[in-house]
């Protein structure tokens, strides 16, 4: 099992701060409620004691069944792969990060530039090249499996992820039904239901409809509850659009819709695992745009972090994707901004590393450029090491004034441990990076990534399994 490291150096709220955005969210969520087309969910909150008006279809929920929830709710969870040495354990401020989110609708060719409708096969390459990078943990998806009919692509997804990575899947199931059909595959992948409640190959990726609406679709969750598999939560108001502009106000409907949700999930399977994650999107006011790497929701995505601990809860948010259309400077600088802001916020679980446009595209040459500068910013979360070793005493009086250290032991034994030593970023001279070809990242990256796709085979699953998926897809 991978035990991550920690970040969590940075806070932008104070505790008085957390608790009002939390204490209006209770206010939000006990007087105006939340409201659900599902019969499931209005019996769920009935049978959990919360105030159903069934007429108006809403949902008051009084503080004391979220405390309840609160409590039930474990603050440590562990996502399998289907090799257990990939297995992380999300808890505390430890950060891992991912490649991709839910399935883009369009695609962009690593090498060509070409931007079409992604099929299979891309999915398929998009989990072949982050169970390749060194700092992806986890992955989910950088393109769609759209020659699948209606949503059957997200069952066909889910099985080019779990074919082609070892490491854990995030995913999505957009129906109680499908998510049933999602958890038959990976039993199949698991060894059967015992092995499937013992060592879940797949976390759901569930969602809400902002402002304040648990919509039918949300029973997904329920057939993940049923068998205690994880669940990660994740609202998505926007500034201005689906929420107040304010980038509190965002907090506290984020923060209320999360709270319905998990409240729904220990109802139904107290201990249930889930994962609190709420984004915080901005609508660009003058294309009316959602984005992806606006600076405000890189802010709010502390507070994220911040009311999750209060809450005892592991964490989820965006952070390794553009708005850019392509692997230029300002996906660099978006990247590198959301990506640094996460881990020195703590934030567990950063989604969406390779995602381009605004979502809109997955894009293989950014995943390698966030996987580079992941690396970079976990080096830097692990600050400055003060021990005996590194301060060096000995050796400073050893060598005295005008000597050098290039040739001494220390030198050889320690400068892995303090210096993050870039693979895809380029740190020769100008005339060696000439004389190289002069190759600029982006290129670096599809040469990377093509390099990876034709020598990196992920361990297969068996012909027997494999049988299994194409069984389920065709009974599907």
């Amino acid at each position: 099992m991978i035990k991550g490291p920690e970040g969590g150096q940075l806070t932008f709220l104070s505790e008085n701060e957390v608790q009002r955005i939390h204490e209006a969210a209770l206010k939000v969520l006990a007087e105006t409620g939340i409201s659900t087309d599902s019969e499931l969910i209005l019996d769920a909150f009935a049978g959990g004691s919360a105030n159903v008006d069934r007429t108006e279809r809403r949902i008051r929920i009084p503080r004391d069944l979220i405390d309840t929830a609160l409590s039930q709710a474990p603050g440590s969870i562990v996502l399998h792969g289907r090799d257990p040495e990939k297995d992380i354990l999300v808890e505390g401020r430890r950060l891992y990060f991912g490649l991709g989110g839910s399935p883009t609708p369009r695609y962009r060719e690593p090498g060509t530039g070409r931007v079409r409708e992604p099929t299979r096969k891309d999915v398929a390459q998009g989990a072949v090249v982050g169970d390749a990078l060194e700092n992806i943990s986890f992955v989910m998806s950088l393109a769609g499996a759209y020659e699948a009919t209606g949503d059957m692509h997200f069952l066909h997804e889910f099985e080019a992820l779990v074919t082609h990575t070892t490491k854990p899947i995030v995913y999505c199931a957009p129906s109680r039904s499908s998510a049933a059909m999602l958890l038959e595959m990976a039993a199949a992948v698991a060894g059967g239901e015992a092995e499937l409640r013992r060592r879940p190959p797949v976390t759901l990726f569930a969602e809400s409809l902002s402002p304040l609406c648990l919509p039918s679709y949300c029973e997904n969750m329920a057939e993940f509850a049923a068998i205690g598999a994880p669940i990660l939560f994740s609202p998505s108001p926007m500034m201005g659009a689906t929420s107040p502009v304010t980038l509190a106000g965002n907090l506290v409907i984020g923060h209320a819709e999360t709270l319905a949700g998990l409240c729904f999930v220990q109802i139904l399977n107290p201990g249930t695992p889930v994962i609190y994650g709420p984004h915080t999107p901005v609508m660009d006011m003058r294309t009316s745009r959602s984005t992806y790497a606006a600076t405000e929701q890189t802010v709010a995505r502390v507070g994220v972090v911040q009311l999750a601990r209060f809450c005892g809860l592991p964490c989820f948010g965006t952070g390794g994707g553009t708005d850019s259309k392509c692997p230029d400077a300002q996906a660099g600088a978006e990247i590198a901004m959301n990506i640094f802001f996460n881990a020195l916020a703590g934030l567990n679980l950063t989604q969406g590393v390779g995602t381009t446009g605004s979502g809109d595209y997955g894009c293989l040459e950014n995943a390698l450029i966030g996987n580079e500068i992941i690396g970079m910013a976990l080096r830097a979360v692990a600050g400055v090491i003060v021990d005996e070793a590194s301060l060096a005493v000995d050796l400073i009086s050893e060598i005295g004034p005008q000597g050098d250290y290039l040739a001494e032991p220390h030198t050889a034994e320690f400068f892995r441990r303090e210096m993050y030593m870039p693979g895809l970023f380029d740190r020769q001279s100008p005339r060696l990076w000439e004389e190289a070809g002069g190759i600029a990242a982006d290129a670096a990256a599809a040469d990377r990534v093509e390099q990876i796709l034709a020598e990196h085979t992920p361990e297969p699953i068996s012909e027997k399994v494999c049988q299994q998926l194409s069984d389920i897809l065709g009974n599907a």
